[in-house]
């Protein structure tokens, strides 16, 4: 049988699982636009993030999403900040399970678990977590229309009104490489001005390349990761066919209330993927 998440009710268990959304505290009749707050072990909570990190994994190869050896998606470890979870290179993101993931010290090294790791990404991974100390997921990989968008080199427009919600939330990025630098040096020196990018922002777009995003979870960084790729195919399908409309929000929604959104969308993926593939919690 496979691990059922500790925050949740018996999904992998039970032949009809109830929506994690029903979980979440009500505002009226509707679903509290709020963050929850964590009342888990440290223990508890490490599996929670594991979980997720698994499932998010398993969720972008539903999307199309299987890089080869590019990709990588981490979630920072709860008792130990400057460590994260993330995801052995290689492996494909399809068959990713919770006990697959790795634990990286704020060396870069390897602490828990036996596998290769993407050596590339672990600098900006760190940069972030350390710069921004609320962030728990952070995702990086090579989805087909967002590393198409990229090579235009600006952000997605308001057009519709799913894409609003990356209005003022995302930022482009154009690398200043050095010359005559080492390979790891030329890698941190790029990783900083990724971090002064980023700022508080929670998209990144980098130019000829693809995005990131980040989150106050592991589940706000996933959606906003796929829900990123769905804007830059949109945005791509209305310059074919002409030019669009650019429609700003009125009022862009504040930080907390970005956070919750994302964290909310993220609850029927998730339904979805424990339901169809219980053994990611192997």
């Amino acid at each position: 049988m496979p691990t059922r998440s500790i925050s949740s009710p018996s999904y992998a268990s039970a032949r009809f699982p109830v929506p994690r959304i029903h979980g979440v505290p009500r505002d009226g009749d509707g679903p509290l636009a709020a963050v929850p707050k964590s009342h888990l072990s440290i223990i508890d909570e490490r599996l929670h993030r594991k979980q997720q990190l698994a499932a998010s994994l398993r969720l972008l190869a539903r999307h199309g999403v299987e890089p080869g050896l590019a990709g990588h998606l981490s979630a920072r470890d709860p008792e130990n900040p400057d460590h994260f979870w993330v995801n052995p290179v290689g492996v494909p993101f399809s068959h990713i399970c919770v006990s697959d993931l790795l634990r990286i010290d704020g060396n870069g090294r390897v602490v828990e678990g036996d596998g290769p790791v993407n050596v590339s990404g672990i600098a900006y991974h760190h940069g972030v977590q350390r710069a921004r100390p609320e962030v728990v997921g952070i995702v990086h990989a090579h989805s087909f229309h967002a590393k198409t968008w990229s090579a235009f080199g600006r952000p997605v427009e308001p057009i519709v009104a799913d894409l609003a919600v990356f209005h003022d939330d995302q930022v482009l990025f154009t690398p200043d490489r050095p010359p005559q630098k080492s390979e790891a040096e030329a890698r941190e020196e790029v990783a900083g001005q990724f971090v002064h990018a980023l700022g508080d922002r929670n998209i990144l777009l980098w130019r000829n390349h693809g995005h990131w995003t980040v989150g106050n979870s592991v589940e706000s960084a996933a959606w906003r990761f796929i829900a990123y790729e769905s804007a830059a195919r949109v945005q791509l399908a209305a310059l074919a066919a002409g030019t669009p409309i650019i429609d700003p929000p009125a009022r862009p929604p504040s930080a907390e209330q970005r956070e919750a959104w994302a964290w909310l969308s993220f609850l029927p993926y998730w339904d979805e993927v424990i339901r169809d593939e219980p053994d990611l919690f192997d």
